[in-house]
């Protein structure tokens, strides 16, 4: 956060620890040393700590923030960002919306300020090895029938158990947190047995997997032709990155629709900490923008969050088609809810769900325990 001569200003940056997260950032360096007289030292944290620490616990030490949305609201109210439409114009702000991937954009906003900008888009869909299958399920019954046949991976880690849970739930038109309330009892059994059926049927290492685990063993091994509810990862679908290209494709889903999944991706955010503001914000505002993501950023290895990346013909050649592979998928997702404490519930519901997986069986008062966490931790959302 200095100054490394007069024309070079040095920010820090945080992301997470996958190319992913890191290639496209870095392919972008020449266009921001050019346009902004900037270097930016990005340190990388685990996808773990990404998806659970609280933004507030290391936001003083950085400058730009690569973070989950579900975690603006704390860090919002814990002082921890910088309100970005102060610093930007409304036409920059309005055509960065417009070319957000479904509703990327959006999940930044809190209160009527916008906390980040749509840097990375992602949601769960399917992956699958194109020489040894010819195409996804497009409904759950297939799924299931692949998986009694030891043909699929399913990351079912504490959060990405949480994830189906909550794509699952959105897809019977009952989701979590809804205007109904919290959770619909009925739905969530039906739900949490479709789920015990998949775990039951995949390999037992994918109770500790998270999606990069499961995007590994697939590229890199032929025991397993199809990985079901996992966050896609476009560096996997490009020739060479590992020894097999994957495909991928949307989510499987009970009318074959894939709509309700849940959305990840990240955003890019600006620290309140940081000295130079005005700065943070441009650089922030040019890494989120069509030119860096269709260009350096895309092709750079990094996953775009605009409309126009997904929609470029380069970019989907370089990855397999991986973009209009899932761009219905994306547009379709459900959104985690905006509401201070989230961070916290989803944690313990992760582990709620993970224990009963790992078991093969829920107890009589699981859902209980899943109805109560709303009071618990949350402001705002129906209970």
């Amino acid at each position: 956060m200095t100054s490394t001569s007069p024309d070079l200003v040095a920010l820090r940056g945080m992301t997470w620890d996958h190319p992913r997260a890191i290639d496209g950032l870095h392919a972008a360096d020449a266009l921001l040393h050019h346009r902004h007289g900037v270097t930016v030292d990005w340190v990388s944290r685990s996808l773990l700590a990404f998806g659970d620490q609280h933004v507030a616990d290391f936001a003083g030490d950085f400058d730009l923030m690569v973070i989950d949305h579900p975690h603006v609201p704390d860090a919002v109210e814990g002082g921890a960002l910088l309100a970005l439409d102060s610093l930007l114009d409304t036409h920059a702000l309005d055509t960065l919306r417009r070319e957000s991937v479904g509703r990327s954009h959006d999940t930044y906003n809190y209160r009527g300020s916008q906390w980040a900008l749509g840097l990375d888009a992602a949601a769960q869909v399917s992956a699958f090895r194109p020489d040894l299958l010819d195409g996804t399920p497009p409904y759950w019954g297939d799924v299931l029938e692949l998986a009694r046949a030891s043909r699929v991976i399913w990351p079912y880690k504490p959060v990405d158990a949480f994830s189906t849970f909550a794509t699952l739930l959105a897809q019977r038109d009952a989701p979590l947190a809804g205007p109904a309330g919290f959770i619909d009892r009925g739905v969530a059994r039906e739900v949490l047995d479709l789920m015990v059926q998949l775990a039951a049927h995949v390999p037992d290492w994918c109770a500790d997997a998270n999606p990069i685990d499961a995007a590994e063993a697939l590229s890199t091994s032929d025991d397993w032709s199809l990985a079901a509810a996992l966050f896609g990862y476009t560096n996997y679908s490009r020739v060479g990155f590992r020894p097999h290209l994957l495909s991928y494709d949307d989510i499987p889903s009970f009318d074959g629709r894939a709509g309700g999944s849940t959305l990840g991706g990240a955003g890019i955010a600006v620290s309140a900490a940081t000295p130079h503001p005005q700065l943070a914000v441009a650089v922030a505002a040019t890494l989120a923008g069509a030119e860096v993501q269709a260009g350096s950023y895309g092709l750079g290895g990094g996953q775009p969050g605009n409309l126009r990346a997904w929609r470029s013909d380069e970019l989907n050649r370089v990855t397999n088609g991986f973009f209009r592979g899932t761009l219905r998928t994306l547009e379709r997702a459900w959104v985690r809810p905006a509401v201070l404490g989230w961070p916290d519930l989803q944690l313990e519901l992760s582990h709620i769900l993970h224990d009963g997986l790992v078991a093969r069986r829920f107890e009589a008062t699981a859902i209980d325990r899943i109805e109560a966490l709303p009071s618990r931790f949350l402001d705002g959302v129906p209970a």
